[in-house]
């Protein structure tokens, strides 16, 4: 199959999981279905190594913007189902899973892309399929803050040993939350334009989220606020869960190179088309500005099991500490860092309690 049509299969993933949302019922739990059933084909197939071939790069550039309105209407058909109690009880809480997980999973990796882009419309895209996972403008600390910092203690979005996903997932959205508020006041004192300006981004972040959920609550009526806040939970923390599983436990000395081993990497062939080779890690750290087309898998950078494998082992804390991650944090800390990291690593260890 040609590459530039492989990354629609996260299109054809959000279209069937609303295909099953509208027939409603037991079919609300299609999105948590598809989202397992990709987890175990993707573990069992070997890492994709391979370069890609574009041959219509006006289609790969496109394909990120499509997933605003699918995913928009992803989440108005749920609506509607609620609203009419199509979806109820269990069928509830598939409904919320699979639009929870997908907008986290899919809407977090095209808006990642997104926000590495030079125009304003990308960040624009960003910002607005941000408002299906609940944190729009979340670029400005990604971008600002993560590149620079990561893998040491400066960085909200790095986890540290020993901290499960449920309390980093408050501290990374915390985090975000306060250096997008930060970055954006300072950037709009410096032109002399109020915080809460039309000509800022920080109002039209607020105005998006506004709309999405007004317009969510008016097809759903107002059972629909407490399901979407739910929902808004679950998206945040499976976006929240990229940084914890791509980052989990590396240490890096502040302000020294970043190199391939301070990022973990997932090459499986359904990581990397479903999440916009985002889990390509090691090489969007060296050049931010790549394009996901063009970014090389790196076979010799630290490696983790499939990203949606991943998700759900974190998502069972003792299940990630022994059987995926400490191994591979010991293996990392022996093979691939520095002596300063080594230092580093040991008292991370310790203030884990791993020791």
């Amino acid at each position: 199959m040609c590459d530039s049509f492989k990354y629609l299969i996260s299109l054809v993933v959000i279209g069937v999981a609303t295909l099953g949302m509208a027939f409603g019922g037991p079919f609300a739990w299609t999105g948590v279905v598809l989202f397992l059933l990709l987890a175990l084909v993707d573990s069992l197939l070997p890492m994709d190594l391979s370069a890609r071939n574009i041959k219509y790069p006006w289609l790969a550039m496109a394909m990120p913007y499509l997933h605003y309105p699918a995913l928009l209407l992803f989440w108005m058909v749920f609506a509607s189902q609620l609203g009419d109690g199509s979806v109820a009880g269990w069928n509830l809480l598939g409904g919320i899973l699979s639009v929870g997980i997908l907008n986290g999973a899919i809407g977090l990796a095209t808006a990642h892309e997104l926000m590495h882009g030079n125009s304003r419309f990308a960040r624009t895209g960003a910002d607005l399929i941000g408002t299906c996972y609940g944190i729009p403008i979340t670029d400005l600390g990604h971008v600002h803050v993560h590149h620079i910092h990561l893998d040491t203690p400066a960085d909200g979005d790095t986890p540290m040993r020993g901290e499960s996903l449920y309390r980093f997932v408050w501290r990374s959205v915390a985090a975000q939350i306060r250096e997008t508020f930060r970055l954006e006041f300072a950037y709009l004192e410096r032109v002399g334009k109020s915080p809460w300006s039309p000509f800022g981004r920080l109002f039209w972040g607020v105005l998006f989220e506004l709309a999405f959920a007004a317009a969510f609550i008016y097809l759903a009526g107002w059972v629909g606020l407490p399901v979407l806040l739910i929902t808004w939970v679950v998206g945040f923390t499976v976006m929240a869960d990229y940084n914890y599983v791509q980052h989990y436990g590396l240490v890096r000395v502040p302000e020294a190179p970043i190199k391939p081993h301070h990022a973990w990497n997932h090459l499986k062939p359904f990581s990397r088309l479903l999440a916009y080779e985002i889990t390509t890690h090691s090489e969007h750290h060296l050049d931010p500005d790549v394009t996901y087309t063009k970014l090389t898998p790196m076979a010799d950078a630290p490696q983790m099991p499939s990203v949606l494998v991943c998700f759900i082992a974190s998502s069972i804390p003792w299940l990630w500490d022994r059987m995926i991650a400490r191994p591979r944090l010991q293996h990392w800390d022996q093979h691939y860092a520095s002596a300063e990291e080594q230092e580093l690593a040991r008292q991370a260890n310790a203030a884990a309690g791993w020791v």
